[in-house]
């Protein structure tokens, strides 16, 4: 379930309580299965707008409470710049239980850097904060496993992006991982959203998803910073059934960020003005070790993608300062081009 990243409707929905302790209600921001995400006004020990999640009520079981508690435990034991924390938790006098984190007031990544017309430099910067968050949660056993631009709200702080990840309710916990292991999970039926499911997760013969499924969500954000555009967009707006979407992504390979673009003739120009430059320019800045970068995070064979996010983080930045990436093959004339070479 995403908190949304704009500002609440107005209109207040049906509540269990005006308040739940210190924490007054204020907006019913977002629900799913699970849960409602309330936008709350916390008055002791500090003033502040919180996010306070909760099951919703007559919904709750001991899994659906299993869950909730997990999702919890996952954002308490993390401490990211780019991850949103946890400042609470308890229940209602009903016996709902509740959890109060940060309110992360931003806008989706993609949003927020098509509306600041960030250049592909800076979004390349943005994004390896992101992945930084990422490894942390894996550092901790945590594989986020819905990671899209609406889980990367993007707020300011003293002028400067701070993105921050949420929504961690369809997270998966393994026992005593190593910084560097990949961890396993096994699952059911698909979770997660359709378009950036790893094609792990969209095969639910599969069932077992490690760390490298949230390398290929990070692959497809970083796919529409890019090209402005998912990978597998035929016609902007469309939507397709959500068995194509998965069919797509377990046997059909997306082309690469520069050629999409190619392929978006109407859009090519409003796509590179808002990473300041022209269409054929931004055709030749992802052309190469960008393409190789988002394609090897997009791999369908996982045991080809990057192994963790901070491996992806690596390569961009090896690209962001002139070095040859791992993701291409490294021949005498390339490395020689990297040296050589100037990205905008």
């Amino acid at each position: 379930m995403d908190i949304p990243t704009e500002a609440p409707a107005p209109a207040k929905a049906e509540s269990p309580a005006d308040s739940i302790g210190p924490y007054r209600l204020l907006e019913k921001l977002g629900e799913g299965g699970m849960g409602q995400v309330w936008l709350a006004e916390q008055s002791a020990p500090v003033k502040r707008h919180v996010a306070l999640k909760l099951i919703r009520s007559g919904i709750y079981d001991n899994a659906v409470a299993r869950r909730f508690a997990s999702e919890q435990q996952s954002l308490a034991i993390m401490e990211h710049p780019a991850i949103a924390k946890v400042f609470d938790a308890g229940s209602t006098p009903a016996g709902q239980p509740y959890f109060v984190m940060e309110y992360v007031p931003g806008l989706p990544i993609t949003r927020y850097c098509d509306q600041k017309k960030l250049k592909i430099r800076e979004r390349l910067e943005l994004f390896v904060r992101v992945c930084e968050g990422v490894q942390h949660a894996h550092q901790k056993a945590i594989i986020h496993r819905d990671l899209k631009p609406s889980n990367i709200p993007v707020t300011e702080l003293d002028g400067k992006a701070q993105p921050r990840i949420i929504d961690f309710g369809i997270a998966k916990a393994t026992p005593q991982p190593g910084a560097d292991q990949t961890l396993s999970t096994r699952g059911g039926a698909p979770m997660g959203t359709p378009g950036y499911m790893s094609p792990e997760q969209a095969d639910p013969a599969l069932g077992d998803v490690d760390t490298r499924t949230d390398v290929y969500s990070l692959g497809v954000v970083l796919y529409e910073l890019l090209a402005g555009v998912h990978p597998f967009d035929s016609r902007r707006g469309q939507k397709q059934p959500f068995d194509q979407v998965l069919r797509q992504i377990r046997e059909e390979d997306p082309p690469n960020p520069s050629t999409k673009l190619s392929q978006e003739k109407e859009a090519s120009t409003a796509t590179a003005e808002m990473r300041g430059t022209e269409p054929r320019q931004l055709v030749t800045i992802l052309g190469g070790d960008l393409d190789w970068i988002t394609m090897k995070a997009l791999e369908k064979d996982r045991t080809r993608r990057y192994g963790t996010p901070s491996e992806l983080a690596a390569d961009i930045t090896r690209y962001l300062r002139n070095e040859p990436v791992q993701a291409r093959p490294a021949t005498p004339g390339y490395r020689l081009r990297s040296m050589c070479g100037a990205i905008a």
